[in-house]
């Protein structure tokens, strides 16, 4: 992607030493909210201590976000925030000043059927998605949304993960940590999970609604500059380029309004029409300067759309980098023009880090199927269909006895009706039985056969359905609750300092020591 429309680093020197934008009024402010809001989650030190770094001149942050998902899913919300975390850090010494990896909790969104889900690999190794009930897409903000026992069968779906993971020795912490708790919003439990997770390693979330009245200030200013128009022109800069608009402007929700009625709150998407701005099916409209006076006069009535919001944190926050993923690097890429009209800072954006993860039994499983994780990735997780292998010798003999046994006792049947007819009625029994046990031993020893031979369909599903899952990168769909049960957090840690914050290669990640290859139906 040109570099003229968007600043994308591939390298530490890529990122200009940040500009300190805020006065120390607006940075003190922001510190202590920041910290007063999070101390009521308990965080570790390290979460307080980057919040309260914010109020010192100069300090600055990388920036990262998503929507909040039920248990922290999916594993690239995690992601995301390692990469923050890991380029903070470089940057913290390389600047030799604080640098905070930041979190933007998008709390404002409103589509449930995005976030109120997560998928396991349950012990069928089937996928298996496990959802919050009761929440209906609608226009509430996530952060609106409160999670109750009854509506939200809490408690069933706590059973649920802890049947599927009851053998893990972290099972207890994951739960506490990861799964929501009656009474938290949605977007609460999110901010919870990601603090008690990852606030160890310095990793500062912020809401939203804790910062309402700057980020309306900025979404009011940036209305002068004609968004929808420089908008436009952005887009037509990136089609130039040979690449298509992520978000066209065009249908783009520029802004919301955020209405109450009957104690509930809902979102109503304002866009460019009229004589500049208005609610879908409304016949009139109001001018950017009539739309930023209602802003201003009640700033906790507003959010900005998906296109303008990267602009509100960038004229809000002292923001250094901002990580995405490639997704987000195409609207990103749309806002050159309304960056340079609204004075902004040219951002420089990272990609997020990509990974997948493998556990002892996958690992196993790959080995005896002869293959590889990059050879699965690249069929996304599709096996070619082969026939089962001969079956082996001793199973046909098997159920050669079994049929003999049955055939044999059955033939006494006359004899032994002489002596009492009821024991017939046994004798067919004891015959059924005895052939099913050969039958059944005959079919277990089969299977095995297969996975010795490399072609045990169960192996095939344990390994689809946890690397590439409907054949969709591990990282959309499955979340971090199932490996945080099993292998704790240390490996967060590792990952989040080990990997390179600019290179581009999707990792495979190792988890745990490696089982004995015993062979048998694994």
């Amino acid at each position: 992607m040109p570099t003229q429309l968007v600043r994308f680093a591939r390298r530490l020197e890529d990122i200009p030493a940040c500009e300190d934008r805020l006065d120390p009024q607006a940075r003190a402010e922001l510190a202590r909210v920041l910290e007063q809001q999070l101390s009521g989650l308990q965080p570790h030190v390290a979460v307080l201590d980057a919040a309260r770094s914010l109020a010192q001149p100069g300090v600055c942050a990388v920036v990262t976000g998503q929507q909040p998902g039920f248990t922290a899913s999916p594993l690239y919300s995690i992601y995301k925030a390692l990469s923050a975390i890991r380029l903070a850090r470089s940057l913290t010494q390389a600047w030799e000043r604080p640098v905070v990896a930041l979190f933007w909790n998008h709390a404002d969104d409103h589509d449930v059927a995005e976030v109120h889900h997560t998928h396991v690999v349950n012990r069928n190794l089937d996928l298996q998605k496990i959802s919050l009930p009761g929440l209906s897409s609608g226009r509430t903000p996530l952060s609106q949304l409160v999670l109750e026992d009854e509506r939200s069968r809490l408690p069933v779906l706590r059973a649920v993960f802890e049947q599927l993971l009851r053998t893990e020795p972290e099972l207890e912490r994951a739960m506490a940590a990861l799964f929501p708790r009656a009474g938290e919003t949605l977007a609460r439990a999110f901010t919870r999970a990601m603090t008690e997770v990852l606030g160890p390693l310095g990793l500062v979330v912020v809401e939203p609604d804790w910062i309402r009245e700057p980020l309306s200030r900025a979404l009011a200013g940036l209305l002068e500059h004609d968004p929808y128009a420089a908008l436009a022109q952005g887009s037509e800069r990136l089609a130039a380029a040979g690449y298509a608009p992520a978000i066209p402007p065009a249908d783009a929700a520029l802004l919301f309004h955020h209405e109450r009625e009957n104690g509930r709150v809902s979102r109503r998407a304002l866009r460019s029409g009229g004589e500049g701005y208005q609610y879908d099916r409304e016949d009139g409209s109001r001018t950017a300067t009539e739309l930023a006076a209602e802003i201003i006069d009640d700033p906790h009535a507003w959010s900005p759309g998906a296109l303008l919001r990267p602009l509100v944190q960038d004229l809000c926050l002292p923001v250094a980098a901002y990580v995405g993923g490639f997704g987000e690097l195409g609207y990103h890429a749309q806002l050159s023009v309304l960056r340079e009209r609204a004075g902004a800072p040219s951002t420089a954006f990272v990609a997020r880090l990509s990974a997948t993860l493998v556990d002892p039994e996958a690992r196993l499983a790959l080995q005896i199927l002869e293959t590889d994780v990059a050879s699965v990735l690249r069929a996304r997780g599709v096996f070619e269909s082969a026939e089962e292998p001969a079956e082996p010798e001793v199973a046909a003999r098997l159920r050669e006895v079994g049929e003999r046994a049955a055939k044999e006792l059955l033939a006494l049947r006359e004899a032994l009706a002489l002596l009492d007819p009821s024991l017939v009625v046994q004798l067919k029994r004891s015959a059924g039985e005895m052939e099913e046990a050969a039958t059944a031993l005959a079919e277990k020893a089969r299977r095995v056969h297969g996975n010795r031979a490399g072609k045990g369909r169960r192996h095939e599903r344990r390994v689809s359905n946890l690397l590439c899952p409907r054949g969709e990168p591990q990282e959309r769909l499955l979340g971090p609750l199932p490996f945080v049960a099993r292998f704790g957090t240390q490996w967060l840690e590792e990952l989040a300092f080990e990997h390179d914050p600019f290179d581009p290669v999707h990792l495979v990640v190792h988890l745990g020591p490696d089982l004995p290859n015993a062979g048998g139906d694994a």
